[in-house]
């Protein structure tokens, strides 16, 4: 019964850093608003990858995200993030 419980909490702990660190990498751009991308120090699964009159691609990042940067639309120049300290 002990051991149940043993592996009860640590799944359950496991389950929860999971879900901590997964994040959206790249994401907007469409319709010449800001685009936003970042370093993933895990593993980057792309969701979709759109045709450039439909939008730029959207990641996920499996792990923690590093630098993130934002650009004023998706192959335009480098801008602050809202809400993020450069």
């Amino acid at each position: 019964m002990r051991r149940w419980r043993v592996v009860l909490i640590v799944s359950a702990a496991l389950l929860v850093l999971g879900f901590a660190t997964i994040g959206v990498c790249a994401d907007g751009g469409a319709m010449a608003a800001m685009y936003r991308t970042c370093e993933c120090r895990g593993w980057e699964w792309q969701l979709y990858d759109r045709t450039d009159a439909d939008g730029p691609r959207r990641t996920l990042c499996l792990g923690f995200v590093g630098a993130r940067r934002c650009h004023q639309f998706r192959s335009g120049p480098e801008i602050a993030c809202p809400g993020r300290q450069q």
